[in-house]
């Protein structure tokens, strides 16, 4: 593999994920506000706000309250409790949506995004402009508007995504991971080939790196072991291809596991219920 070819697979991983299943905005509010919001946790959903025009105040359990006046994007990657302040009277202008990150690893955790992230549009490449676009569909009455605005916010999510890469705005995670090229070199080929036999010393070799150098770096950037992580994108593969009707036979050695019973106990330690009744559970909850 040519140096060109292997920097392109390691830059491009992000889309690789993708295109196993789409990152998931659903906007739910686009409008004018002149009173303070409350925004409960919303189970495995993060959100992100868009501020068109403030001043407002995000409130987040735990943390000081921070003003926001320019032009942002507000993105708490976590299902945590918050509210957004707007003094009456002056109000101000959101666009709100909920994000799901199911098809990139099992939680935004892993992904390594910041619990919460404030960033003006003008700050970031690209970004300013996707979010001129995004406005001027929302406080608009054209056909087909909240479609082409869920289709907005995961592009504004995605160019978030690349940038957190490129600046290194995360300590831990898949794109703390994806900064470091010969960790990068491991997750690409991790990620290309999940069910195959993986073990410290093949991803190290990937990597370039000594068995030891190799575990101690990805724990450090990655946040958990590299036999964590592969569970990680095993399971949440097994969730897709299960979500898709595929049948739980067929599933396991598709994503690194000899058996049912095997794979089914491995999901019953991680998500605490059987893959069969955790199925059951998501087909009721539709």
């Amino acid at each position: 593999m040519s140096e060109e070819t292997r920097h392109s697979s390691e830059t491009d991983l992000l889309s690789a994920l993708l295109d196993r299943g789409p990152l998931n905005a659903g906007v739910f509010f686009a409008g004018s506000v002149c009173r303070h919001t409350d925004f409960p946790a919303d189970d495995n959903k993060g959100h992100m706000h868009l501020v068109h025009r403030g001043p407002v105040t995000l409130v987040t359990e735990g943390k000081d309250p921070v003003e926001i006046i320019q032009p942002s994007l507000v993105m708490l990657a976590e299902p945590i409790p918050h509210r957004i302040l707007c003094s009456e009277g002056v109000g101000a202008e959101l666009v709100c949506a909920r994000l799901s990150f199911d098809a990139m690893v099992a939680h935004p955790r892993l992904l390594g995004l910041p619990d919460e992230l404030i960033l003006p549009f003008a700050d970031v490449p690209g970004l300013d402009a996707a979010a001129k676009s995004l406005f001027d569909e929302a406080f608009s009455e054209r056909f087909g508007r909240m479609t082409v605005l869920n289709s907005l916010v995961e592009l504004l999510l995605l160019y978030l995504l690349r940038y957190c890469v490129a600046s290194n705005r995360t300590d831990r995670g898949l794109l703390a991971g994806l900064a470091d090229p010969k960790l990068a070199r491991a997750l690409v080929a991790l990620h290309e080939d999940p069910a195959a036999d993986w073990c410290i010393e093949n991803l190290a070799d990937a990597a370039g790196m000594s068995r030891a150098n190799f575990a101690a770096a990805f724990k450090m950037r990655i946040g958990v072991s590299p036999g964590n992580y592969l569970t990680s994108v095993r399971l949440t593969l097994a969730k897709q291809k299960l979500r898709a009707g595929e049948r739980l036979k067929a599933v396991a050695p598709q994503v690194g596991y000899k058996s049912t019973t095997a794979l089914s106990r491995v999901f019953e330690r991680h998500f605490g219920t059987a893959p069969r009744d955790w199925l059951h559970q998501e087909s009721a909850s539709m």
